[in-house]
């Protein structure tokens, strides 16, 4: 493949460092957090976290794992796929995004430029899909762009496969659980900064971030506690005028009511600004085409803000040592803006030659959106019999809504003063200010009314998704050797769609049940090691505004279900946990999108149209499609010799289309999913001698070649003029193109140093060997190319109290 091409504000930095000294003055330090069983974040004590039972010394991936079974249960009970990369995990690779973890997390990759845009065991998630990443168990981010900050999480947990029963709608890949940190009765108070620059051609990028944690007792009994996580940064990236500019603060308080009780408030606030971008293009399919990594096609001025606010209230109570109480709730307040100008397309749509010309869009843009999901349950141990139960039964209910706004939506002409065309390599960038273009294609004037007049060219789209679910699941201890779990869940989910501005449009309305089971067996020869095997499901509600060619949504919930195979092992005074697993993943009823039929088409295809039906126009679905994911992974994490700890990964998934409307898409490979991967992050802290306290962590992250596109089918011309028949020959060609992307390794290195119990260094270079690749494709794979990050050398301190 032919290789890809190659100012800090100090008043701002100032004020982000006074607002974090003026916080830390009131406080009084830190340090990880466990989730408790079921949903309840913080138990009683407010103190369940690392040197627990569930935590050896050193590992960077914890024995226990709530979140595949709201039971406080050790892995080796859980017969799914599970990982709890735990805080040595997350200061070992020290950074401060969550996105920058997944290559070294099994079977997990990034898949896009928000926050939900995952790619597990295959399948992606996209911002629809609200269960994708999720908080405390609880779905709904602070903020859609870019990646969760780690200064608020303690631990990490991935589970894999579906997950409906317990969670509700979601993909069959799995999620990933951010478990944030809680009050402790122990003070503590940490403050961290962190500086890093590009190191070589792109030394552009530079940013500088401080932080707090601070968390303790308020009375002397220890019955209140609090905590407060902080954190502000000022940054630029290495792309052509990107920055960013971000505020984090989440405060939480535990009252520890009785011995028994306990009831926890949370809070976060979270706002970012940065530039807007729609990143790389590749010109006819042909990643080996992509300009250089820095090139951006939006204006200096494009910017994208961001403000996210949440309230957790989180709840336990322990009737006996047999039965418990957990309920939690997670409120999110979220907005959005972006205005800029969009990449739309290649100018030439019948390509004969290299596409070199980009077509623009100004745009304008301003979303809301809310979470409110509780989830209550009642967690049980008890016997039957000499058998041993122990049983989780509980519900949830929740509502999201989206209030988006289209407030300009103007595609640009080829030639004249409104073009916005520019060359893919050397983009002359000369737009004039937003307000100078029209807010749509329609008519000269700029009013609102002429935009929506002849179409929905600005829309303004609310939607409303409720859901209702109760769910059963009980782990049977039916031998000391064998155990079975069994699950089902009932779910049900609305969809209400209402179009704002344009008129005409009628309401959209859907309404959705499903049944989910689950099933697993575990089999444990001796106390240390598990063979196991699940069965389990997942559903995702089809989208109210899909219709088939007679305008109607009589389609079902997308579904999937698993097998999965596997042995779990701690070893070694638990110095060595593996974990393998076989899985097979089935999804069907997927949707297929089309261009609506005519009458003469339906008459030709010998279809009948229904009584009182009308024809649909523009894009049609049909729920034909499947896909499937089969493969391997094995993971290991180890402390061979004091000092010395391990995490490993290898991860090989086969993700293809079973069905399609579509021919040529049978047997093709989902999208940003490689067929292998392999990830090792492993770290040596001196324990004697002079050069005790020094530390050398070492990361190889290899993730094999992906595709971009599925493949589309383009009718070739048969008559015409020999140029026609030629450009749509090559239309046609271009249309087959799945624009693979290069596999690619990255080296990551650390350093570190403990100056003494209260202080600690870290140097790390990421992206060692300063290569050049594409982490991912977007959701227009061809403009919407995200380059992975250069060199770049991060120092950090902490300082402990």
């Amino acid at each position: 493949m032919k290789k890809l091409q190659k100012g800090i504000n100090s008043n701002r930095l100032l004020a982000g460092a006074s607002l974090l000294v003026a916080i830390a003055l009131t406080a009084t330090p830190v340090f990880a957090q466990q989730a408790a069983e079921g949903v309840s974040p913080a138990p009683a004590s407010g103190d369940t976290d690392e040197g627990t039972e569930i935590v050896v010394k050193g590992h960077f991936l914890n024995s226990g794992a709530s979140s595949a079974t709201k039971l406080d249960i050790p892995v080796l009970d859980t017969p799914f796929s599970v990982s709890a990369y735990n805080n040595n995990f997350l200061k070992a690779i020290e950074t401060t995004s969550v996105s920058d973890l997944y290559r070294y997390m099994t079977g997990v990759q990034r898949a896009g430029n928000t926050g939900y845009d995952i790619t597990l065991r295959g399948f992606k998630s996209a911002a629809a899909d609200r269960n994708a990443i999720m908080t405390d168990g609880l779905p709904g981010l602070s903020v859609r762009f870019g990646s969760p900050p780690t200064v608020g999480i303690d631990h990490i947990e991935v589970v894999k496969g579906p997950t409906s029963v317990l969670y509700g709608q979601a993909q069959p890949g799995g999620f990933i659980n951010m478990i944030t940190k809680k009050p402790r009765s122990q003070p503590g108070y940490e403050i961290s900064l962190k500086g890093s620059t590009g190191i070589g051609p792109f030394n552009r990028a530079r940013s500088i971030t401080g932080s707090i944690d601070a968390t303790g007792p308020i009375d002397k009994n220890g019955t209140l506690l609090y905590r407060i996580v902080a954190e502000v940064a000022d940054s630029k990236g290495f792309r052509d005028f990107s920055y960013e500019h971000p505020i984090y603060v989440a405060p939480s308080l535990t009252w520890n009511i009785g011995p028994d009780t306990s009831l926890t408030l949370a809070g976060e606030y979270r706002k970012v600004r940065t530039h807007y971008d729609t990143y790389l293009v590749a010109p006819n399919r042909d990643a080996t085409l992509i300009p250089a990594i820095t090139t951006s096609y939006q204006e200096p001025t494009d910017y994208l803000i961001e403000n996210g606010k949440i309230g957790n209230v989180s709840f336990s109570h322990r009737f006996s040592g047999a039965l418990k109480f957990n309920a939690a709730y997670r409120y999110v307040d979220h907005f959005d803006a972006a205005f800029g100008f969009d990449s739309v397309g290649f100018r030439n749509t019948t390509p004969t030659t290299l596409l070199t010309t980009l077509t623009r869009r100004a745009r304008g843009q301003e979303n809301k959106r809310t979470y409110g999901f509780l989830d209550a349950n009642i967690v049980a141990d008890f016997d039957t019999f000499g058998i041993e139960h122990k049983l989780i039964f509980g519900g949830t209910i929740g509502k999201e809504t989206s209030n988006f706004n289209r407030t300009q939506f103007y595609n640009a002409p080829a030639t004249g003063a409104l073009s916005l065309d520019v060359d893919i390599y050397n983009p002359l960038r000369n737009a004039q200010p937003l307000s100078a273009y029209p807010l749509c294609n329609t008519g000269t004037g700029l009013t609102v009314a002429i935009c929506t007049a002849a179409g929905s060219a600005l829309t303004w789209r609310d939607t409303t998704l409720k859901s209702k679910g109760a769910y059963i699941s009980d782990l049977i201890t039916l031998h000391k050797m064998f155990k079975v779990m069994l699950g089902l869940r009932y779910a049900v989910e609305d969809q209400d769609i209402v179009e704002l501005r344009v008129p005409g449009v009628p309401e959209q309305v859907k309404h959705d049940t499903k049944w989910l089971p689950l099933a697993g067996l575990i089999f444990q020869p001796t106390e240390n090691v598990s063979i196991y095997g699940s069965y389990s499901s997942s559903f995702v509600p089809v989208a109210a505004g899909a219709f088939d060619n007679f305008g109607l949504n009589p389609f079902n919930p997308t579904s999937a279900n698993s097998i999965e195979g596997g042995v779990k092992a701690e070893l070694f005074d638990k110095r060595l946990t593996i974990t393998t697993a076989y899985f097979d993943i089935k999804k069907k009823d997927t949707l297929n999108t089309f261009t609506c039929l005519t009458a003469a088409q339906l008459a030709a295809a010998g279809i009948a149209i229904p009584t009182g039906a009308t024809i649909a126009t523009g894009t049609c679905s049909a729920q034909i499609g499947g896909e499937r994911s089969k493969g391997f992974e094995l993971e290991v994490s180890a402390n061979p010799i004091e000092g010395l700890s391990i995490a490993a990964g290898y991860a090989h998934t086969q993700a293809r289309v079973t069905d399609s409307n579509i021919a040529i898409q049978v047997g093709s490979r989902l999208t940003n999913s490689p067929d292998d991967a392999f990830n090792i992050w492993t770290r040596y802290d001196v324990q004697n001698g002079p050069l005790k306290g020094l530390g050398v962590g070492l990361g190889v992250a290899y993730i094999g070649d992906r595709t971009s596109f599925l493949p589309t089918f383009q009718a070739v011309a048969t008559t015409g003029t020999a140029t026609a028949i030629a450009a749509s020959q090559a239309a046609h060609d271009l249309a087959l193109k799945t624009m693979p992307l290069a596999s690619y390794t990255v080296v990551d290195l650390g350093v570190y140093y403990k100056v003494s119990d209260g202080i600690d260094l870290t140097f790390k270079v990421s992206n060692l060997f300063d290569k050049r690749y594409i982490e991912s494709a977007g959701f227009t794979a061809d403009i919407n190319l995200v380059p992975g990050a250069p060199r770049l050398a991060t120092f950090s301190a902490r300082f402990k109290f």
